[in-house]
């Protein structure tokens, strides 16, 4: 695996009865992980192999390495982690419930595990990506985040975006390659999906018992199509205009007011820190619709190639 080809994964949130959340510490080379982890505590997860999805890696991870059976499972969220060897990790989260069997391991699988809180982990060497998620989505120690780490995950995340979308040709950027979307309308996309984000976020701080409001991908397609198309330098310049405001805005906050809550319809309360580090998640889930866009523009040219060379023989047959 290339440092820009991310392995796809599978991770087990296993919440136990008392709230508790199963962690597992990688030894210094994991057979699946190579160095990437070395030392660290994580979600137990396996890669997700060509030709299964991704809730058959999860079953092997309750099965084979953890030697429970499987119970309910719901996905939660998706995790985007660079190891420490620099390779990348697209970590699908996964909550289960009601399994069979106390959790056991080999000294094959992990280091060590346990049962920990996972609003506060305390010193364990957790990658930062998990602890921050565990600490949004069980209300603890992402409360304090900070602004200037805020600020790297929101770079790392546009730099990935970026990088996504000029790996496709200059000729098929303004063509839809897959689906309707065009790769320049991920741009244009991302620029408003931000703006949005931002927007809510202050709406947090702002006014008191505010309800976050969704971001509709369809109003904006409406309302995008409606409009002449945008030349790409003037959607890259808006990109980087909303960014610059976010971080403007963002050097403004402390750890208190990161930690501010309101309501959201699905997830309860959130923070802004939570909102923020979403629209970074939002980049990278983009620069992957990209790089899938790229994969879909070289099947298509093989398809064309093939086309081509068949056809002077066809011709020649005749």
């Amino acid at each position: 695996m290339t440092n820009d080809t991310p392995l796809i994964t599978s991770a087990a949130l296993l919440v136990r009865e008392d709230g508790r959340v199963l962690l597992v510490r990688h030894g210094v080379v994991d057979g699946h992980f190579g160095g990437a982890f070395a030392g660290l505590w994580s979600l137990p997860m396996l890669a997700v192999a060509p030709q299964e999805v991704a809730e058959d890696a999860l079953e092997r991870v309750l099965s084979e390495r953890l030697h429970v059976q499987p119970g309910t499972s719901e996905f939660a969220d998706t995790l985007y982690i660079t190891g420490a060897d620099g390779a990348r990790y697209v970590v699908n989260v996964f909550t289960c419930v009601r399994w069979q069997g106390e959790p056991r391991f080999s000294e094959r699988e992990y280091q060590d595990a346990a049962w920990v809180d996972p609003a506060a982990p305390g010193p364990l060497e957790l990658p930062a990506e998990v602890r921050r998620y565990l600490g949004a989505a069980f209300g603890g120690e992402a409360a304090a985040a900070d602004p200037q780490a805020l600020a790297s995950l929101l770079e790392e995340a546009r730099v990935e975006l970026i990088a996504a979308y000029e790996a496709i040709p200059a000729e098929l950027r303004a063509l839809p390659l897959e689906g309707v979307w065009s790769p320049l309308d991920v741009l244009a996309h991302s620029a408003s999906a931000e703006a949005f984000y931002v927007a809510e976020s202050r709406r947090l701080l702002e006014v008191p018992g505010h309800v976050w409001r969704f971001f509709n991908p369809g109003q904006w397609e409406d309302d995008h199509r409606s409009r002449p198309p945008e030349p790409e330098q003037a959607v890259r310049t808006r990109l980087a205009h909303v960014r610059e405001q976010t971080l403007a805005w963002l050097r403004t906050l402390d750890g208190e007011l990161l930690a501010a809550y309101g309501n959201h319809p699905q997830r309860g309360l959130v923070t802004v820190a939570d909102r923020l580090e979403k629209t970074a998640r939002h980049d990278r889930e983009h620069a992957g619709q990209l790089r899938s866009m790229l994969r879909a523009a070289r099947v298509q040219r093989g398809v064309e190639r093939a086309r081509d060379r068949e056809e002077p023989d066809a011709a020649a047959d005749r």
